[in-house]
């Protein structure tokens, strides 16, 4: 039996999809705040989660990507760049730099204790360092990403000049950051590891110029793409042993790759497993909700990473004995709970402010 696809503008297992990777994303800040507390299970989620959830990212960019984009004049270009994306980059940053003037927070790039911290702070969040609202580098560096496609997207008019581009991007950018360290340090809307990261862009605009996954495919075969990528991604995560820097996993923001090798091959394979099992659920009007305000959910996310997250996995290590099923619960559990909190938010800007969420009123 093959799975269809709606005929409706959107993709259901791209939304789905988002909201998948979403979920990796405001769970994997948790169990970071649990490994913080030398939690070794922790640990092992937190390096497994992120060897492929943010590359994943990237690639559904590449997916979603609309072609006519490469085409429109500069000025519209940046025009509609500016309105979905730096509109709600600023201005959920600054709301909570604001809310870290009243409620004390995990604030750890700058010191907040003085006004030169907070200056600090606002210069980093110009030049793309949100300090503010950490979750949100992954705007700023996707902003660089869609510039870079506006400039050479449009000459990668073959499927043999978007797999060249993908390879010679990625292994350029890999060795530039292996050799300087651009956080902390000098960054520019964190320009140079979207050079890294394109080349996985570049994977997802393939996979949808191809419709690789997007047309219809029987049920049984993903399955067993699912099951196959599964396999990839536990027998590689752990294979890559560096070199990272600061933390013993692949942090994309930080330029932490690991083996030049096993990091895409971990990431691609576990990019795949997200969208085998999206399509699998087919169109769920809640997953698709989700997923079609993820941008919203990310922006919401960084309110979570900086006020919520350390004082419950105080409050989890406490109180619960550290093993895996505690630790994947406890994590489950605030994971449900927090996103579901996001759900008000995202009605009321979605009916009352969609502008600041990059999106046009209704």
């Amino acid at each position: 039996m093959y799975t269809a696809m709606s005929l409706s503008k959107r993709i259901p297992m791209l939304d789905v999809a988002r909201f998948f990777g979403m979920f990796l994303v405001y769970y994997g800040h948790i169990i970071e705040r649990i490994m913080y507390l030398e939690n070794p299970v922790a640990t092992a989620h937190y390096k497994f989660i992120y060897s492929f959830h943010m590359p994943f990212f990237f690639l559904l960019a590449g997916m979603t990507i609309d072609p006519g984009k490469l085409y429109l004049p500069a000025r519209q270009f940046f025009k509609k760049l500016a309105l979905s994306r730096l509109v709600p980059y600023f201005f959920f940053t600054a709301a909570l730099a604001v809310a870290s003037l009243v409620f004390a927070g995990h604030f750890v790039v700058v010191d907040l204790s003085t006004a030169k911290g907070y200056l600090e702070g606002v210069i980093a969040t110009l030049t793309g360092f949100p300090v503010f609202n950490i979750p949100l580098w992954f705007m700023a560096c996707l902003v660089s990403v869609e510039v870079i496609h506006y400039v050479v997207g449009r000459y990668l008019n073959s499927t043999l000049k978007i797999i060249v581009a993908a390879i010679l991007f990625y292994v350029g950018g890999y060795y530039l950051t292996a050799n300087v360290q651009f956080i902390p340090g000098p960054n520019f809307w964190i320009f140079h590891e979207a050079i890294v990261v394109y080349g996985f862009y570049l994977v997802g605009v393939l996979m949808r110029r191809e419709s690789i996954l997007i047309a219809a495919q029987p049920r049984w075969r993903l399955v067993v793409a699912s099951v196959v990528c599964l396999g990839a991604v536990v027998a590689t995560w752990d294979l890559n042993q560096g070199p990272f820097r600061l933390f013993d996993a692949v942090v994309v923001v930080l330029s932490g790759h690991g083996n030049v090798f096993l990091f895409p091959f971990t990431a691609l394979a576990g990019s795949i497993l997200i969208l085998t099992l999206a399509r699998l659920c087919g169109e769920s009007r809640f997953l698709m909700f989700m997923g079609e305000n993820v941008l919203i959910l990310f922006c919401l996310n960084g309110v979570f990473y900086h006020f919520f997250n350390g004082p419950f996995a105080a409050w989890f290590v406490d109180k619960f004995p550290g093993n895996w099923m505690a630790v994947t619960g406890a994590g489950i559990a605030f994971t449900i709970v927090s996103m579901a909190a996001c759900i008000p938010v995202i009605l009321f800007f979605n009916r009352r402010l969609p502008i600041l969420v990059g999106k046009r009123s209704r």
